[in-house]
């Protein structure tokens, strides 16, 4: 059986940001075919199916990362292995997950297979939203149920946050600074800010809590002695399936005396009934484990009307960060976790 910390660092050392995951996915390909899986590849999605009859299960993690950035105190590419913990770029987001989600499907179907089916994937372009997951859910069965592979410390997650992103213009009427007149369009953002400040969604979701709201981004002005007749705003909303994306719209126009406009509206916040098999499932694979709410996106926004669970090993607060790392214990207890999620799926399945 392939070594579960040789692995991971092999593939830590391979730089795989977003868009550039080519050269992981012909590693992991032939990683498929040494466990003796028939590998599928399109593009940098990479799929596999485990079994033959039965129920589908898809167990899914990606292969990309964000940029290594600054800060780090060794290098973000080598796969340092200290004191018990492996350090790079995507170690624990989400290489971590997707090298036990590998090696537990791997142990799950030797000796006594479970009745069932499952796809094993590994997709590209899940921190930038793009083609991966999306694309590769059209081309396979659907699933009965499905595992979103990220670091969620073995607690599952049976909601998730959804996004909109809008922009707010807010209008002026240039004049020369020294002279003053015209209506300063920074002034008039400004009191929108401070009326979405003090903004506050009523109804709360039991496991998400309330939507959030946030103004992020604000550009207006061209010249210091310029009245600026145009100030834009951006605004970062988080929802829950408690409100749609219209009525979200809706409350924020009518805070605001700028032009809203949508930017994005298609992550939608996903959610699975507590009670579904899949979700036990990985309750019982994770004794004392409690389902819980993410605030964090993840591919799971593409898997509408499949009952799915956010689990991994790993901690979601290190993603993105300097000296990412996961812990030898959680990448072992990770995959020794997934073996029994799929077990215990199929049984409760069955």
């Amino acid at each position: 059986m392939i070594d579960a910390v040789d692995l991971l660092r092999e593939l830590v050392r391979i730089p795989s940001e977003s868009r550039q995951e080519a050269a992981i996915v012909s590693r992991l390909e032939r990683v498929f075919s040494d466990l003796g899986w028939a590998p599928a590849r399109d593009g940098r999605n990479l799929h596999a199916f485990l079994g033959t009859d039965g129920p589908l299960l898809l167990l899914n993690s990606h292969t990309d990362t964000v940029p290594a950035g600054e800060n780090w105190t060794r290098p973000p590419w080598e796969a340092d292995l200290e004191e018990g913990r492996i350090y790079g770029r995507g170690a624990n987001d989400a290489k971590g997950c997707l090298t036990a989600m590998i090696l537990g499907a791997a142990r799950a179907f030797s000796g006594r297979a479970p009745r069932g089916r499952v796809c094993v994937a590994a997709t590209c372009e899940e921190e930038v939203s793009g083609q991966g997951l999306e694309k590769l859910i059209a081309d396979i069965p659907r699933p009965d149920a499905a595992v979103i592979g990220e670091p969620t410390e073995l607690q599952p997650a049976v909601a998730q946050k959804g996004l909109i992103v809008l922009e707010i213009l807010a209008k002026g009427r240039a004049a020369h600074a020294a002279w003053g007149g015209g209506v300063n369009a920074i002034e008039a953002a400004a009191k929108d800010v401070a009326s979405l400040a003090g903004f506050e969604f009523e109804r709360s979701h039991p496991a998400l809590g309330k939507p959030s709201l946030c103004v992020t981004q604000i550009q207006g002005g061209t010249r210091h002695n310029v009245i600026p007749d145009l100030c834009k705003l951006v605004v970062d909303i988080r929802t829950t399936p408690d409100y749609s994306v219209e009525d979200i719209i809706a409350n924020v126009k009518d805070k605001v005396r700028g032009e809203v406009t949508v930017r994005s509206k298609r992550l939608h916040a996903v959610s699975t009934d507590p009670s579904h098999p899949i979700v036990q499932a990985a309750l019982k694979a994770s004794p004392g484990s409690k389902p819980y709410g993410s605030p964090t996106l993840s591919d799971w926004v593409y898997l509408k009307g499949i009952p799915t669970v956010k689990v991994g090993p790993g901690d979601s607060r290190r993603s993105h960060t300097p000296d990412e790392y996961i812990e030898v214990a959680e990448l072992e207890a990770g995959v020794a976790f997934y073996e029994r999620l799929i077990r215990n799926y199929f049984e409760g399945a069955a």
